[in-house]
């Protein structure tokens, strides 16, 4: 056994992520209906998080990808769902992105105001820093399991992008919450 390469099944099993994302990948080039231009789900997500309010975005969470399933050829497919999901997934992280970008740019201005006469509270964009690089591995290993929760079943592509896709917009959500102060 030791001079052997790893068997396909060893492969997935120390990369279960990395193993599907190849097939998903490899079985959509393979399929017709995708052939055509991805769904851009990224207006839909913008119109979303131009609101002033988190419970209307959140009430937007999902849409786009609902949609995609619609109209899309193929997008009622195991397959085509996944896409769908992925297309709104990357649309709420450069929404997620920015949202860093404010709620980071916020904190550090909060710090520099109190820096100069409490300085051991001047830590906010340190915390967040941290918070969010912790909250990165949390969604990670959560829709790993929700991934893995579906075996070797089709099921688990849309489980997984499901997740991915909730959590995601939810931090969004969360971080524009943030810069709104207590409600």
């Amino acid at each position: 056994m030791r001079g052997r390469p790893p068997s396909r099944v060893a492969i997935a099993a120390v990369s279960p992520h990395l193993a599907a994302m190849r097939i998903l990948i490899a079985l959509l080039l393979a399929t017709p209906a995708f052939a055509q231009e991805p769904f851009d789900a990224a207006p839909h997500v913008e119109i979303c998080t131009s609101v002033a309010d988190a419970d209307e975005m959140r009430g937007c969470i999902g849409a786009a990808s609902a949609q995609c399933m619609e109209e899309t050829d193929g997008g009622q497919t195991t397959i085509g769902m996944a896409m769908c999901l992925q297309a709104e997934t990357q649309a709420w992280d450069a929404a997620l992105n920015a949202e860093y970008g404010a709620t980071m740019a916020w904190a550090k201005a909060l710090d520099e105001d109190e820096a100069e006469y409490f300085p051991e509270f001047a830590n906010r964009a340190e915390a967040l820093r941290d918070a969010q690089r912790a909250w990165i591995s949390f969604r990670d290993g959560e829709c790993g399991f929700a991934y893995a929760q579906w075996g070797s079943g089709s099921m688990r592509h849309i489980a997984g992008n499901s997740c991915l896709l909730q959590m995601t917009a939810e931090r969004a959500i969360r971080l524009f919450e943030m810069r709104q102060g207590p409600q």
